[in-house]
């Protein structure tokens, strides 16, 4: 009787403890450094109504496609796009064999770190310059790139560039990765710039990194044949530009979009109509200007002013950083 007594207390004590273990593993926390935030119900809201076969909502996998703007989204963007400061400290280390880097502009200006000044030069010449320094360092471009990611620093966050990511929304890329969705980048920033370092620092494909793009030639090297970058500009990633990408690239709508800005706007309202499943738009709220940058309608660039309007309008999950995020930058 005591030994019946004993193994009854002690299969009782396995499932208890299995339960205990259950229930734990049920209520692990996908975005731990989210606050209690209404964005963040709705993030885990919605994944998890796309992915249960049970639920009126349910998405198949190959149609979990989510679409993630850059920068401002997925790092920091402010004064101006990390790439364009690793443009100017490459024209840095140009202008001290070559004195057209001293005298002409807009590279004097980068040389005197004269942001403003940039800023007012034509937008062309200063998009000329990425497009030069692609085909001057193209050969080992992908680890020069990154070199300076691990050791430059940003001007004003005074951490390198490769922990200027924010650390919210690498949980976010790891959740929606662990419920089969296919995630995308379509951003403004240079195709071949992402595409250097996101597969190491986001864990995403090259083939999954669409951006603004500067033309190419393909030319026979003895044996071979090589397709070489050019300093002019072929097409720019940002607005249309990225409905433009998703059908080309993609071809088909994601149901999922995350953005910080105006340029953003269209491959949301693209992807929120006309769709055959449930959707999530969700735009970052730079909100925050002492752990980051607190936006305005003088911001430079990346602001957030008819996205705004409309994502109040239709009800888009709008995550708030200052309030919604508990840490910004990853360590």
């Amino acid at each position: 009787m005591n030994l019946k007594i004993t193994l009854s207390c002690l299969v009782l004590g396995v499932l208890m403890l299995s339960c205990k273990q259950s229930n734990t593993e049920k209520t692990v926390d996908p975005l731990p450094t989210f606050n209690k935030a209404k964005s963040k119900s709705e993030i885990i809201a919605f994944v998890s109504s796309v992915t249960d076969p049970s639920n009126p909502n349910f998405v198949e996998p190959k149609d979990r496609i989510v679409c993630f703007d850059n920068d401002g989204t997925l790092w920091a963007e402010q004064p101006l796009p990390s790439q364009i400061f690793f443009v100017f400290d490459k024209v840095k280390e140009l202008a001290k064999t070559n004195p057209k880097y001293t005298t002409e502009s807009p590279y004097k200006e980068v040389l005197a770190n004269d942001i403003e000044g940039i800023l007012k030069v034509d937008k062309a010449k200063t998009i000329a310059i990425i497009g030069e320094v692609d085909s001057l360092y193209h050969t080992d471009y992908d680890s020069t790139v990154n070199s300076w990611l691990k050791s430059a620093k940003h001007p004003i966050l005074k951490r390198t560039y490769d922990k200027t990511v924010y650390q919210p929304m690498m949980e976010l890329l790891d959740y929606l990765r662990e419920n089969e969705f296919s995630i995308y980048i379509v951003s403004g920033g240079g195709t071949n710039f992402m595409r250097a370092w996101q597969p190491e620092l986001y864990n995403i494909d090259k083939n999954y990194i669409v951006g603004s793009t500067f033309k190419t030639e393909a030319v026979h090297q003895e044996d071979s044949i090589a397709v070489l970058p050019t300093s002019e500009f072929d097409f720019y990633d940002d607005h249309m530009g990225k409905v433009i990408s998703i059908q080309k690239e993609i071809g088909k709508k994601p149901i999922m979009v995350v953005g910080n800005s105006d340029g953003d706007l269209e491959m949301m309202e693209y992807s929120d109509t006309d769709n055959p499943h449930p959707t999530l738009m969700v735009y970052v709220l730079h909100s925050d200007g002492e752990r980051e940058f607190l936006y305005s309608e003088k911001t430079p660039m990346g602001r957030l002013e008819k996205g705004w309007e409309v994502a109040q309008r239709k009800g888009w999950t709008i995550i708030d950083m200052k309030k919604d995020w508990k840490e910004v930058f990853v360590e």
